[in-house]
């Protein structure tokens, strides 16, 4: 795994959130997590240090993730135009992506908890022999949310996330598994957050309604995953 090590001085808790794959609802949770805190008048900020599709029109999830932080974030480092893989849009505007220079920008941002979204799943390349798995070690977060969805096949997606996270960036807190609920539910939806804990593949997962990230449905199970997160 290639990334720094990280020694952090600038006394920010921060919290990053993964997911099993892409379009799993990282911002929907991102997004509760952090309405959540603010509400509580804590200090926190929404990052998203690398972000693809920035079409410089529809509103990004760095903007629904500013939008409810109690202190605004700077624009990040990394926004590309084009809806791929950030290492392949990368790579079409001419630019790679440098951990230390998104460390940089998240040691700078002036909230005291931060909450940090990657971009894709866990193991999404940023760049060569680069992945989200070591933009998460760079970060050295004081907690970790994988974000996946409530549907057949998520406890294999789950399973295989805490197995590559557990091998390949050991140290790390215990990830919180959040679940969001799929457009189309199946006939396992519903019964997945009790087989994760049921099987011994992860505990304390929280369930989102299906509800808006604000809605005080959602509110409530975010200051769940906040209270097993330790926050």
């Amino acid at each position: 795994m290639r990334g720094r090590a990280v020694s952090r001085e600038t006394g920010q808790q921060r919290v990053a959130v993964v997911g099993t794959g892409t379009g799993v609802g990282k911002t929907h949770a991102s997004v509760a997590l952090i309405a959540a805190l603010a509400a509580r008048g804590a200090s926190v900020c929404g990052l998203k240090p690398i972000e693809s599709g920035v079409d410089g029109t529809s509103t990004t999830d760095a903007d629904q993730l500013a939008l409810v932080s109690s202190v605004c974030p700077d624009p990040a480092p990394y926004r590309f135009p084009d809806p791929l893989s950030p290492h392949l849009a990368a790579r079409r505007s001419g630019r790679s992506i440098s951990l230390d220079h998104a460390i940089a920008w998240v040691d700078r941002q002036q909230a005291s908890l931060a909450i940090v979204e990657s971009a894709g799943a866990l193991l999404s390349p940023l760049g060569p022999g680069l992945t989200n798995a070591d933009l998460v070690r760079a970060l050295a977060p004081d907690a970790l949310v994988l974000v996946g969805l409530d549907r057949l096949g998520i406890l294999h997606e789950v399973a295989c996330c805490l197995l590559a996270l557990r091998t390949l960036v050991p140290g790390l807190p215990p990830a919180l598994v959040v679940l969001n609920p799929p457009a189309a539910p199946d006939a396992s939806t519903g019964t997945n957050a009790g087989e994760l804990q049921a099987l011994g593949i992860s505990s304390g997962v929280v369930a989102m309604p299906r509800a808006a990230p604000t809605a005080p449905p959602s509110l409530a199970a975010a200051q769940l995953a906040l209270a097993r997160l330790g926050l």
